[in-house]
């Protein structure tokens, strides 16, 4: 029976050895719940805040491309103004006449390349500064398309005044008709390429945004080299060949997520359809930073949070906990036959309760 009894105490000791303190315990878990707590609320808030910044930089993606949009077709739709201003001017004028108008055309805005007037034989009669007078055009686009209507061309290359000199043009053309209505040929400018690029660039700094002057396969007009395209989805392609706009984030082969926004069909109002669209790029660089600085402050307020909640569970131990400690000990040493001092506590009922049954049970003994 001793032997028992003593293999007793010793399990008890061994149990009360490897149970956490009650102090500990309260600690722990206040600082596992507070960690817990601090994942639950910055997770769903972090990510919540980064689909937020991208939906918002999404919409101002869209709104600089229309605005992009807007302010190039204004400025093709003067050319256009002007190009049926001129081709009613000449209906009824000699070719000499037409001549002093087509070289006009050049000088006027720095933006054409070259102007001409072809007759219904397809031959070109005047050209400005005398350029291709009597090259035959009618198996051009802009020629035979022209005959029917107004006619905005593909990117093509075209002779300068220098045989050898060649440069990039936007051909735009528009019948030539009589007073009665027939039509008695085609007149043409061939805008620089160049300017239209210079414009799309500078509408683009001031937005800072990078833009693109794509065709309906979703390549840019203006940059050849594979680095400079845009990384087009089938579901870009398909809203620039469907006529209406997006906006989304796509992946680069780096892993980077970009924000395309496309405004398509580059003119608007009276001007007829370019075939061409608008899309802008949001580098990574520009978006995500927000989210991140949100998480930053929300990461300092969550531990401070913790800190607090330390703080006080500190408080609560030292208050709550310590004296149920001391109470216990009092207790095993009652049951080890020791007169300890009957200590008194009142930091809670249970404190209260303990101190007066540990008095009471120490007087029945001693």
């Amino acid at each position: 029976m001793p032997y028992v009894e003593i293999r007793s105490q010793s399990g008890s000791q061994q149990q009360k050895l490897h149970a956490p303190r009650l102090a500990n315990s309260v600690l722990g878990f206040v600082v596992i719940c507070g960690f817990l707590g601090m994942l639950a609320i910055w997770w769903p808030i972090h990510q919540h805040a980064r689909n937020f910044e991208a939906q918002v930089e999404a919409t101002n993606a869209t709104r600089g491309a229309k605005a992009i949009r807007l302010a190039v077709s204004r400025a093709l739709e003067r050319e256009w103004e002007s190009l049926r201003a001129v081709a009613g001017q000449i209906a009824s004028k000699d070719y000499d006449e037409v001549r002093a108008f087509t070289d006009a055309v050049l000088v006027a805005g720095g933006r054409v390349s070259w102007a001409g007037l072809a007759d219904l034989s397809g031959t070109i009669r005047v050209g400005s500064n005398g350029l291709r007078e009597g090259t035959s055009v009618s198996g051009t686009d802009w020629y035979r398309r022209g005959l029917r209507g107004p006619f905005f061309g593909a990117m093509t290359s075209s002779a300068t005044e220098q045989s050898h000199d060649r440069k990039e043009v936007l051909n735009i053309s528009v019948p030539v008709k009589s007073p009665d209505g027939s039509v008695k040929g085609v007149y043409v400018y061939s805008l620089k390429a160049s300017w239209l690029r210079q414009y799309v660039e500078a509408a683009a700094d001031d937005l800072e945004l990078v833009t693109y002057v794509v065709d309906a396969r979703g390549r840019s007009v203006f940059d050849q080299d594979q680095e400079n395209q845009p990384n087009l989805t089938p579901v870009d392609l398909s809203s620039l060949s469907l006529n209406i706009g997006s906006a989304q984030i796509i992946e680069d082969k780096n892993g980077e997520r970009n924000i395309y926004a496309v405004a398509p069909e580059l003119t608007i109002g009276n001007a007829p359809p370019t075939g061409l669209s608008v899309v802008v790029r949001i580098p990574p660089s520009n978006f995500g930073e927000d989210a991140s600085q949100l998480s930053s402050a929300m990461w300092m307020s969550l531990f401070s949070l913790v800190g607090i909640l330390a703080i006080f569970s500190m408080f609560f131990t030292r208050h709550f906990v310590r004296p149920l400690e001391r109470l216990t000990d009092i207790a095993t040493e009652i049951a080890d036959g020791k007169e300890p001092y009957p200590e008194e506590y009142d930091s809670s009922r249970e404190s209260e309760k303990l101190s007066e049954a540990l008095s009471r049970i120490q007087s029945r003994y001693y």
